[in-house]
């Protein structure tokens, strides 16, 4: 993996972690103010400074398994990463495939997420 492609893989594991999902101020990190998701339910999510995506440690908690991860670059600054996720629950044998879609651009410096998409899938191969 290039510089740039690690850099932002790291990222986007970060945003799966359940301790940053928690915290507003690590969201607020890695999320750019405008931030919007098309969410895998088919709900619009649109960023509030302070947001957290999970308020309680969730005791099934799955494990993220990424897969073929890749960057593109969109512009100076700018680049959208695809990548698949495979969610694993540690309390049952249920297993999620998503596809999953992200735009992310530097600002003052540092790399912040503006866009992202998560589509439910079949089985990934």
């Amino acid at each position: 993996m290039k510089l740039l492609e690690r850099h932002i893989f790291e990222l986007e594991k970060e945003l799966l972690k359940p301790e940053t999902r928690q915290s507003a101020e690590k969201i607020s990190e890695l999320l750019s103010d405008d931030f919007m998701e098309f969410r895998s339910s088919g709900s619009i999510y649109h960023y509030s400074m302070g947001d957290v995506f999970s308020k309680e440690i969730d005791i099934s908690v799955e494990n993220c398994e990424v897969r073929d991860f890749t960057i593109k670059e969109l512009s100076n600054g700018c680049v959208l990463a695809t990548y698949k996720v495979i969610k694993h629950s540690e309390l049952s044998q249920d297993v999620k495939y998503s596809l999953r879609s992200s735009i992310w651009k530097v600002f003052n410096g540092s790399w912040k997420i503006v866009f992202h998409q998560g589509t439910l899938t079949s089985k990934i191969q």
